[in-house]
């Protein structure tokens, strides 16, 4: 192939990649905007018909649940303790 033919190719496929990033930009865009304006129309909605927001479920603090790490070397090497003796 020439090098005039494969210059072209080059720039063709740059423009072409140009192409669909910017088409996956406006995509993504446009799916912001609409996701906003549906979540404003819900929220105006329920405001004009006054109910109420959902609960928010709230799960209360359990001692109980909580996971400590074994104790190695390399986990104290990394939270920065000294080792132990």
């Amino acid at each position: 192939m020439s090098r005039g033919k494969t210059i072209a190719l080059a720039i063709a496929a740059v423009a072409i990649g140009g192409i669909f990033l910017a088409l996956g930009i406006a995509l993504l865009a446009t799916l912001a905007v609409v996701g906003t304006a549906v979540a404003a129309g819900l929220a105006i909605a329920r405001a004009v018909r006054g109910r109420p927001l959902p609960p928010v479920r709230e799960r209360p603090l359990d001692p109980s649940m909580e996971v400590f790490p074994t104790q190695t070397d390399e986990s104290r090497r990394i939270e920065g303790r000294p080792k132990e003796r």
